[in-house]
């Protein structure tokens, strides 16, 4: 067992906050003999407050904790259960490290998150006394890469606790809507919705998204807006700003700035051909090449695209000019510039990860004060407060709305969804979307969509990966074989600031 059976009591008893679900949890995990072992729980089910029992428990029984989760604000999240945690990808990018002996668990949160090659690398990296603990909910997101690992690992049999009580949902009838979405009963789940006056029918894209910005501005506190394509999200963005000035919220007095909006219509593939860039674009590299000398952390400006030849020649930060086959610079990240207004008391969010300033990617944080230079204060949700140079941090948006991928693992008072059904034909609306963002809200939830009559078939549709096999790649774990699907590479941006 993972736990001694006199650890294994004191610590529960000391823990009279946890739910009959909670409890059960975590004396399951104590008990379990299992290398791997995975945590299931549906959204709102009180994971984070599970774990921390959890390392307590496994701590005093001589363990080492570690936590990784796939994105760098997924791991934030999992560090309140207090344990060191880092992203996945930087685990991994450590290398195999040597078998001390030392007994190890390692807890990866967000597992639905992980791609198959991320798992394989991760599993296959273990030492005789490390025990890994796998947390997710099947039912949300999946990775944008190929795979679904930590179902199939379900599948295959891996011993898996249940944590299936919300704790989440105050109000009890958004509370049963949630239950309905778990249990995959999106029509029902709409129509309970509509019988509750929480479903609202605009017609028309800009009367929908100004009705979401008055809403929002008629109570901001503790409001999250989700919308699920970017393109909305900054529309909506831009119009609650533009109200709450109105309403004399935020200040009247503006600052410009360019920011870097990624370019996410390029796969790791389109990255590899001169002529999928555009001229102007902001590069990013997270890896050295020598090849073509250009050094980890480094941004660039394209001054010129070779088609035929595929060559990229690049304006970099030292003013130097370089000229490249993209096929031999991997780790790129792709940007355009674009300048947004920001003022005093704006809702902002981070688009990429700062390892100096502590900062997750897509946190959220409201802006103090903006000096004449451009220099923010800022305060972030957790209670920090940092400054940022604008011109050294262009890494910054608007974080009034967010995308269901980004609210993963959020929590607000009350959630706005944005769900146009001319989306569904783009698979942005889906039944995991739907789960996601309606239950992110503890009292509320309210949907502003363009056609009553066909939201539920929109947001029923099921985007679930599909699941490919080669036995070459199978994941071994104690009396079983887990067979993972092929997996694409897709780079992270690690960007730290630009000076445009």
């Amino acid at each position: 067992m993972l736990v001694s059976p006199i650890l294994r009591i004191r610590t529960e008893d000391a823990h009279f906050e946890l739910s009959k679900s909670q409890l059960a949890a975590v004396d399951d995990i104590f008990l379990t003999r299992e290398k791997v072992v995975g945590l299931d729980g549906v959204a709102g089910a009180g994971k984070t407050t599970t774990l921390a029992v959890i390392r307590e428990g496994v701590e005093a029984q001589g363990y080492l904790v570690e936590g990784f989760a796939p994105t760098s604000r997924a791991a934030q999240k999992l560090s309140e259960a207090g344990m060191k945690t880092s992203t996945l990808q930087h685990h991994l990018a450590r290398g195999e490290r040597p078998d001390t002996g030392e007994k190890r668990l390692y807890v990866l949160d967000e597992s639905s998150l992980a791609s198959t090659r991320q798992m394989h690398d991760f599993l296959s990296c273990l030492h005789r006394n490390d025990r890994v603990l796998l947390v997710g909910d099947v039912r949300q997101h999946e990775g944008v890469e190929a795979g679904r690992p930590f179902a199939q690992l379900q599948e295959a049999g891996m011993h898996t606790v249940k944590l299936d009580e919300i704790l989440r949902q105050r109000d009890p009838e958004l509370k049963e809507v949630v239950e309905m979405l778990a249990r995959g009963h999106v029509a029902a789940a709409i129509e309970s919705l509509d019988i509750q006056c929480r479903v609202h029918e605009v017609i028309g894209r800009e009367a929908r998204i100004a009705a979401i910005a008055r809403e929002y501005a008629a109570s901001p506190e503790s409001t999250l807006v989700v919308s699920p394509d970017n393109r909305s999200r900054a529309e909506i963005n831009t119009a609650i700003h533009r109200e709450l000035q109105a309403r004399g919220v935020v200040s009247k007095g503006e600052y410009a700035m360019q920011i870097l909006v990624p370019r996410q219509e390029l796969t790791g593939a389109d990255r590899s051909w001169a002529q999928r860039y555009q001229t102007n674009d902001i590069l990013h590299y997270s890896r050295t090449s020598k090849e073509t000398g250009i050094g980890k952390g480094e941004y660039a400006r394209v001054v010129a695209v070779n088609g035929p030849e595929n060559m990229l020649t690049v304006l970099r930060g030292t003013g130097e000019q370089t000229t490249y086959d993209p096929r031999r610079q991997m780790g790129v990240s792709v940007y355009r510039a674009e300048e947004k207004e920001f003022s005093v008391g704006d809702r902002v969010q981070f688009t990429a990860p700062n390892r100096e300033l502590k900062i997750a990617n897509r946190e959220l944080a409201s802006i103090e004060s903006i000096t004449a230079h451009g220099a923010m204060q800022l305060k972030l949700d957790s209670g920090r407060s940092v400054e940022c140079g604008v011109k050294g941090f262009s890494h910054l948006d608007h974080g009034y709305v967010v995308t269901s991928h980004s609210s993963q693992g959020q929590t607000a008072e009350r959630v706005l969804v944005h769900a146009d059904t001319e989306l569904g034909a783009k698979d942005l609306l889906n039944s995991r979307m739907a789960y996601v963002s309606i239950s992110r809200g503890q009292w509320d939830a309210q949907i502003f969509t363009d056609s009553l009559e066909r939201l539920p078939k929109a947001l029923g549709h099921d985007v679930s990966h599909q699941s490919a096999y080669k036995p070459e790649q199978a994941i071994a774990l104690p009396q079983q074989q887990i067979v993972p699907a092929p997996a694409h590479d897709k780079e992270l941006s690690m960007g730290f600031g630009l000076s445009l």
